[in-house]
């Protein structure tokens, strides 16, 4: 839950700081101009109000040093602040809310037990702890950008693209967001090492396709055995436009050879508007489907680079040795998967997959449910 951010501090006085807003409410606290304005009073209660009817009363804060562990009577609740040189605060951020009475048992039944078809694996040092249709592909949103990943490691391997190669951006490339390169003037140069990084970290759908297109479809299909012929982003954006129904038709019911004339078609076909992926779900049989199992050892595999942990996902990076991370997401559509090594060298992988055709999801809930796992870990 992040309320806003300006800037880092390591203000002694973040812990009272932290102590007076909980004991004393929001009034008690002097805030920076710019965080005032973009986080109403009536804001901050209401945040408050919602950790104290979850967890009960607030009991002390925890730590020297960001991030700071809020003590409730049932719970717990990970923050992170910052203070300007006048000790007003500047950057707020609440994330992993945990209720103290919460197993590992509770929060695995609590995604397994949603209105929605469910996946779930937890791996310590590769042996199986949970595993529940681990071996049933599901549509997975961006997660599928770790096939991606590994295939232009395959040809990094192979001597046939270099991380430090640079290419210029094509129009051809370019997709909706998330991400950044969509704005970029055509003709950028960029190497393929910081294509990746934005696929993994920022989920940058013209990285993505951009790499996709220098590695084949066909290098990518070998990691995606459920999604032949694997679409770049581009194209699945133009299969779930409605002005384009004419060739989802076709495609659904196409064969390989028909479905792949369908896709030279629908280039010049235009994109969806970005705003239908921010309601109820929008045809997710197109998409991208892999098992829980799949991507687990993808990352496993892929967690040595070091664009993997640029991004930590709904971890807490301070807390452990090494974090990689990849989710996905679309209405009625999410994944998260995460590596995670702590300082004994341990490694956990944990997979969880929803998805629901007809309804939007919970993401709050199953987020929250998957910060528990990750905290409960041992």
């Amino acid at each position: 839950m992040l309320l806003f951010a300006l800037g880092i501090s390591l203000f002694a006085d973040e812990a009272s700081t932290l102590e007076s807003l909980f004991t004393k409410g929001p009034e008690s606290i002097d805030y920076a101009a710019q965080f005032e304005r973009a986080v109403p009073l009536a804001v901050m209660h209401q945040i408050l109000d919602q950790f104290s009817a979850q967890l009960g009363p607030f009991k002390q804060v925890k730590g020297s040093t960001n991030p700071y562990t809020l003590v409730f009577d049932e719970g717990t609740v990970t923050a992170y602040i910052s203070l300007d040189g006048s000790n007003q605060v500047a950057g707020l951020q609440f994330t992993e809310v945990i209720r103290a009475r919460l197993t590992l048992a509770d929060a695995v039944k609590q995604i397994i037990d949603l209105d929605a078809d469910t996946a779930i694996l937890i791996r310590k040092n590769a042996e199986t702890v949970v595993a529940h249709n681990a071996d049933i592909p599901l549509a997975v949103g961006s997660s599928f950008k770790l096939g991606i990943l590994a295939a232009v490691e395959d040809a990094v391997r192979e001597n046939k693209l270099q991380w430090f190669q640079s290419v210029r951006l094509l129009s051809m490339w370019k997709s909706l967001p998330t991400g950044i390169l969509q704005d970029w003037p055509t003709g950028s140069r960029l190497t393929i090492e910081t294509l990746a990084t934005l696929m993994i970290s920022q989920s940058d759908n013209t990285a993505t396709d951009a790499l996709m297109s220098l590695v084949g479809r066909n290098s990518v299909g070998s990691y995606l055995s459920n999604s032949r012929p694997v679409l770049s982003t581009a194209e699945a954006f133009r299969l779930k436009n409605p002005a384009n129904s004419d060739l989802l038709a076709r495609y659904r019911t196409g064969s390989s050879a028909e479905k792949e004339k369908v896709l030279d078609q629908i280039k010049s076909r235009p994109l969806m508007e970005p705003g239908l992926l921010s309601g109820n779900p929008v045809a997710i049989d197109i998409e991208w489907f892999m098992t829980a199992h799949e991507l687990a050892s993808l990352i496993e595999r892929l967690q040595i680079l070091p664009l993997m942990t640029v991004n930590a996902g709904l971890a807490t990076k301070e807390r452990w040795h090494r974090v990689a991370y990849k989710g996905g997401s679309e209405p009625g559509v999410l994944n998260l998967t995460t590596y995670l090594e702590d300082e004994e060298h341990n490694r956990h992988t944990v997979v969880v997959t929803v998805n629901n055709a007809q309804s939007p999801l919970d993401e709050k809930f199953i987020m929250e449910t998957y910060q528990a796992i990750l905290n409960l870990l041992e």
